[in-house]
C-alpha cells in the first residue's frame, strides 16, 4: 500500500472516530429524541392530523403514545408498530455526486450516488423507543440516563412522562 493511500485511510478513520464522538454527546442524544419530546408535549389529536399528512416525526411520536398508552391514548402495540414502520420508511433519495479517480493512467469519472432520505431513521426510532422504555419502567440507571440525553434531559423527559 502506498503512503498516500495509507494516509488517506488513516485520515478517514480519524474523521469517522471524531464524528462518532460528536454523535454520542448528551446534547446530540437529547436532540435525537425529538419525536419523544413531541409525543410528551403535543396533544394526540394534533399528532394524528400531522401523521395523516405523512409527517414522519408525528408518526413516530404517535407510535410512542400507542406503545406505552401515554397522553390519554389507549395502549395499542399493533398501531404503534404500524406507525413506526411508516415513520421510518424512506422518503425518497438525495443524489450526491462523487469523483472516482482514475487508476493506472485511466481518466477519472464523476458518479451519482443516491442516498435514502428519512424523516426518522431506524436508528433514531430505536433510540426514542429505548428512552421511552426507560421512562416507562422508571429506570434511573446510568445507562438509561445516558440514553435519554444525560441527567438534565432525563429529568425533563421523566417529568413530562409523569404528567
Amino acid at each position: 500500500m502506498s503512503n498516500g493511500k495509507l494516509i488517506a485511510g488513516m485520515a478517514s478513520l480519524v474523521a469517522t472516530a471524531l464524528l462518532a464522538g460528536c454523535a454520542t454527546t448528551p446534547e446530540a442524544r437529547f436532540a435525537s429524541l425529538g419525536p419523544l419530546r413531541v409525543a410528551l408535549a403535543a396533544p394526540p389529536e394534533a399528532l394524528r392530523q400531522r401523521a395523516e399528512r405523512n409527517d414522519g416525526h408525528a408518526q413516530m411520536a404517535l407510535s410512542l403514545l400507542y406503545e406505552y398508552g401515554q397522553g390519554g391514548v389507549e395502549k395499542d402495540p399493533v398501531q404503534a408498530a404500524f406507525l413506526r414502520r411508516r415513520a421510518t420508511a424512506s422518503r425518497g433519495s438525495t443524489p450526491i455526486t462523487t469523483y472516482i479517480p482514475g487508476i493506472n493512467g485511466k481518466p477519472g469519472r464523476v458518479s451519482m450516488i443516491f442516498v435514502p432520505r428519512y424523516d426518522v431513521s431506524p436508528g433514531q426510532a430505536a433510540f426514542n423507543l429505548a428512552c421511552a422504555q426507560a421512562l416507562a419502567e422508571g429506570d434511573q440507571s446510568p445507562k438509561a440516563v445516558r440514553t435519554c440525553g444525560g441527567e438534565a434531559g432525563y429529568a425533563e423527559l421523566a417529568a413530562a412522562w409523569r404528567r
